[in-house]
Order: structure tokens, then C-alpha cells, then sequence
């Protein structure tokens, strides 16, 4: 019965979250703890497996039939993102995991305030650091100067946590790095696959995993990814960035709760 209960929230989860080309790892891992108690640096090395396979699953349909992944984009926050989710999850255990919730969740809640508002830094072409790009149809300017560090943080700290930091990757893109909310939620997808293959890979030396429980989480994954991938096409740009703001807020919420029962 708990097996099934957390199958069926891991399914809508996935479902909700590919809809924004984000990874959820801040409802798998309550879900997993919750439902299957297990301790919480196995639960991390399932969830992060999960989100790897979500990522995959996602690339299939925002690449594939959206045509919306900026690849040059992509390759060059998708190293910064791998290396530091695996110096993540290498060092993880070694950090209390009460300490990356509260750290998390205080972020995602002060990206869900900018991105509600609006607010966005626009790029200035000709300047040191902005890269002018051609995707599908977009045509918009990277501040690769003022997002390159902060996602490397942000990947270091949801390899520890355990999640794939799309939470607040999106944001940075969108509010500091002048990029497309479509355009930055689909590319994010190979990012989510970066960031949760090293971030696992970092978890697996040091041990916390279990194969045949992931496999068969791993079932409701994809079906939710695939739904949920094609219906972001249909949902309006406005109501992406609210809706996704609200997800930040419940996300971070969650968190929080989590860390008092």
C-alpha cells in the first residue's frame, strides 16, 4: 500500500513539474521518506536517480517535438552544473541535511517573489559577457556573466540536497541571465539530466542506494514526465510564470514542514 501511495504521488509530481522542464527532487525525496521510510541519504541517491530519468524522459518531448533546447546554452551551464552536483553529492553526507532544506527553501522562496513580480534583468548586446542567440524562432541575449556562477552554487548545493535544483536554475535564467521562460525551461531539462547523473554519480561512491525500489519508481517517472512535457506547450507564457512561481512557493513550503515532522 505505501509502495502504491508513493507511486501515485511520485506519478503527479512528475507529471505537474515536467510541465516547467523542472526535476520536483523537493517532493520525491519527502514522497520516498515519507511513504517507504528509508533513511534520507538512500532516499537522496533514489530521488536523484528518478530525476535523471525524468530529464531523459523530458529532453524527449522539449527537444524532440517543442524544439525549444538552446544545445550551446545548455552544453556550457550543463559542465559548470555537472561538476559542482558531483562535488555536491561526493560531500553530502558530511553536511546535516536539516541545514540544506533551510538553505534551499529560502531560496526558491525568494525566486518565486521575483518571478511573480516580474522582474527580470534584460541584456545589453555589446557588452563583455552577453551572447546573442537564435533558437526556433527566439531571438533574445545571454548574460552568461551573471548566471554561470550562481547555477554552479545552486548545482553544488542540490547535489547535497539531493535534488536537481531546476527550482531556482529557471529563475536564474530568466531573472539575471535574460533568457526566455520557454526557452529557459526546456533547456534546463539537459541541465536536470546533468546535474542529477553527477549529483547521483557522487552518491554512489560513497554508497546510499537502492536499485530495485528506483526501478520501480522509475515507472511512475516516466509516465508523468511524457504527460506532463506535452502539455507545456499548450499553457500560456503568463500563467507559466505564476503558475511556476506557485509551484516554488508550495515546493519550498514542503520542505520546511518536512524539516519539523
Amino acid at each position: 500500500m505505501n509502495l502504491l501511495l508513493a507511486l501515485i504521488g511520485i506519478f503527479l509530481t512528475s507529471l505537474v513539474f515536467s510541465m516547467f522542464g523542472r526535476g520536483g527532487g523537493e517532493f520525491y525525496l519527502p514522497i520516498i521518506i515519507t511513504f517507504l521510510s528509508i533513511d534520507y541519504y538512500t532516499a537522496s541517491g533514489i530521488s536523484l536517480f528518478l530525476i535523471m530519468i525524468q530529464g531523459i524522459s523530458m529532453i524527449t518531448i522539449f527537444h524532440g517535438k517543442h524544439r525549444l533546447v538552446d544545445w550551446k546554452l545548455a552544453f556550457i551551464l550543463g559542465f559548470c552544473v555537472a561538476i559542482s552536483a558531483f562535488l555536491g553529492g561526493f560531500i553530502s553526507y558530511r553536511i546535516p541535511a536539516i541545514y540544506l532544506k533551510i538553505l534551499f527553501s529560502s531560496f526558491l522562496l525568494f525566486s518565486a517573489y521575483l518571478l511573480y513580480k516580474g522582474y527580470r534583468l534584460e541584456a545589453k548586446p555589446g557588452k563583455i559577457g552577453v551572447w546573442k542567440r537564435n533558437v526556433h524562432g527566439f531571438t533574445y541575449h545571454v548574460n552568461l556573466l551573471y548566471i554561470v556562477l550562481p547555477i554552479s552554487i545552486v548545482a553544488f548545493v542540490a547535489g547535497m540536497a539531493g535534488i536537481s535544483g531546476g527550482g531556482l536554475i529557471i529563475p536564474i535564467c530568466i531573472l539575471f541571465g535574460g533568457i526566455p521562460l520557454r526557452i529557459a525551461m526546456a533547456t534546463n531539462t539537459f541541465l536536470v539530466l546533468t546535474s542529477s547523473f553527477m549529483g547521483f554519480a557522487g552518491h554512489m561512491v560513497r554508497g546510499g542506494f537502492n536499485p530495485i525500489l528506483a526501478i520501480e519508481l522509475a515507472i511512475a517517472i516516466i509516465a508523468g514526465s511524457q504527460i506532463g512535457a506535452r502539455l507545456h506547450i499548450k499553457v500560456r507564457e503568463n500563467i507559466l510564470r505564476k503558475f511556476f512561481a506557485l509551484i516554488l512557493v508550495i515546493a519550498a513550503s514542503w520542505m520546511i514542514i518536512k524539516i519539523f515532522i
